[in-house]
């Protein structure tokens, strides 16, 4: 039996919730993110870093996340790439870019206003 071929609407009707509801369990690998970048700007100069974040050992703890970041990078991309290869009039790029905006975005926003 042939894979069904989706129309692009469909493809952004189920991936749209389904990046919303990724967000969710990326929450974490996105905040080791942020931390990694600020500690990172901070010890090439761009930027203040607490030190009590450098000297408490958040070198391990940033590595880890950043490994968790890569494994919840790979779950989204896999989950997204089971429907969004059937639809061969999709625009990828623009699909790509929104499905990194809408797991990405939601979780910095958490993060910042807390």
């Amino acid at each position: 039996m042939p894979r069904r071929e989706l129309r692009p609407h469909q493809v952004w009707l189920i991936g749209v919730p389904l990046n919303l509801l990724l967000a969710i369990p990326c929450a974490y690998p996105v905040a080791y993110a942020m931390l990694g970048t600020q500690v990172l700007a901070g010890e090439l100069g761009w930027g203040t870093v607490d030190p009590t974040v450098v000297d408490d050992g958040a070198g391990l703890v940033i590595g880890l996340g950043l490994v968790f970041l890569v494994f919840a990078g790979l779950v989204v991309a896999g989950l997204n790439a089971l429907f969004a290869f059937r639809a061969p009039q999709l625009k990828a790029g623009r699909y790509w870019l929104a499905v990194a905006l809408l797991v990405v975005v939601p979780d910095i926003v958490y993060w910042t206003n807390r």
